[in-house]
């Protein structure tokens, strides 16, 4: 039999509302492994988050597992900790895309390789963290200093409001350079137009030598989309949003916080 790889978001699809995997969802998800299967986390999260979270939830122990951090920019092999794939937004385009959220008056921060490094001392960053349990760092005049191009900057609103008009600024001040899209009411994800986590699907999926209609993609919001069209099997949480249902192939019985995942996994 040939392998099969599922990729899977974080977020309000693994993960349960308080951040842990459960009991059934872990034990179909080693069955699935033990089948000779791939797991490959695809996240918007940091890379440093993704495995901690990882390393947590006990999925680095399984013989193959892939990291994919910042919406696709960034893909790692959990055991080697090698990078397969690392892409970086444009200094030039760090500047225009922060322009852009800055004079609408919306936090903006990047990324170091293990911390964030933000506008600010403000709600949005602690709002932030209490996710991406990350150390972070105010760069006056940011993002006047930033040393290296990150692989994603974002965007932080707390009052979820429609930043269509946004977005599209963003895409145009950076001549298309990056993809910008919202990850849930909350954040808008700006990240190179090379990158996108269905790109990474079918990057990771051609090195590792799986035919795409073996893939399997799991996820529940807007910056899941691409994987979901992309890969063989899309799969939309039933807790996520109607955009994300409109493009899957299937959607979950159950929601993140009793086991949706579970019969695809078996499946395997």
């Amino acid at each position: 039999m040939s392998k099969k790889i599922f990729f899977l978001d974080l977020d309000d699809t693994l993960l349960t509302t308080d951040k842990h995997i459960s009991e059934a969802t872990y034990d179909a998800l080693s069955d699935w492994c033990s089948k000779g299967n791939l797991i490959a986390v695809n996240s918007g999260r940091p890379m440093k988050s993704v495995m901690d979270t990882m390393k947590e939830q006990k999925l680095d122990i399984f013989e193959e597992s892939y990291a994919i951090a910042f919406d696709g920019a960034w893909i790692k092999d959990v055991h080697s900790g090698k990078d397969i794939v690392k892409k970086t937004v444009e200094m030039r385009d760090v500047y225009a895309a922060s322009k852009v959220l800055q004079d609408a008056g919306i936090h903006v921060h990047a990324y170091s390789d293990d911390s964030i490094i933000t506008c600010a001392d403000d709600e949005e960053i602690h709002f932030y963290t209490r996710t991406v349990k990350l150390p972070w760092s105010v760069l006056p005049g940011f993002p006047k200093g930033l040393e290296k191009e990150p692989c994603k900057i974002l965007g932080v609103t707390l009052k979820p409001r429609n930043l269509d008009h946004i977005m599209a600024a963003i895409k145009e001040a950076c001549e298309g350079r990056v993809d910008a899209l919202m990850s849930n009411p909350h954040l808008l994800e700006i990240f190179p137009s090379s990158a996108g986590k269905g790109t990474a699907v079918k990057e990771l999926a051609e090195l590792l030598g799986v035919d795409l209609k073996d893939t399997f993609a799991a996820g529940d919001a807007g910056n899941d989309i691409s994987m979901i069209q992309t890969a063989g099997c899309g799969i939309a949480m039933i807790n996520g949003t109607d955009d994300v249902k409109a493009a899957a192939d299937v959607i979950t019985e159950t929601d993140n916080n009793h086991d949706g995942l579970v019969p695809f996994f078996l499946k395997g």
